[in-house]
């Protein structure tokens, strides 16, 4: 019986550990106000859509091009990737950032460099994801 309780009771006090954790980052990024953990519509963000080759999800290779761009906006600190992803024939990285439309000019450089800016689309916004 005491082997059941002692690892149920671990992962209770670990749980309470990771919560209070991420709490805190939110609390140090701003997304708790009040004690309430704002929305991502409430926050001003940039989401980034890139074309892909097929009509679906995004190959491996694909996705290895959005992680790359997703650490490079967050390694320049243009902002904190708050969700990302791919479906329909479209990769998408949606970006938490202080200043949407410097943001999103610094998003349209770094596109540039990498030479996907032509089938990229880059929108900057303080209302929520569509």
């Amino acid at each position: 019986m005491i082997w059941i309780m002692l690892p149920l009771l671990a992962f209770v006090f670990f749980g309470l550990y990771v919560r209070r954790e991420a709490d805190r980052i939110r609390a140090e990024d701003g997304t708790i106000v009040r004690g309430r953990v704002k929305n991502f519509a409430e926050l001003p963000h940039v989401v980034v859509r890139l074309k892909l080759a097929g009509s679906r999800m995004a190959t491996l290779a694909e996705v290895h091009v959005r992680q790359g761009i997703e650490d490079e906006i967050e390694r320049r600190g243009i902002g904190s990737v708050a969700d990302a992803g791919s479906g329909k024939g479209w990769a998408h990285v949606s970006v938490v950032v202080a200043n949407p439309a410097e943001a999103a000019e610094k998003t349209r450089d770094l596109l540039r460099e990498r030479g996907l800016l032509g089938s990229a689309e880059v929108e900057a916004s303080t209302d929520g994801p569509r």
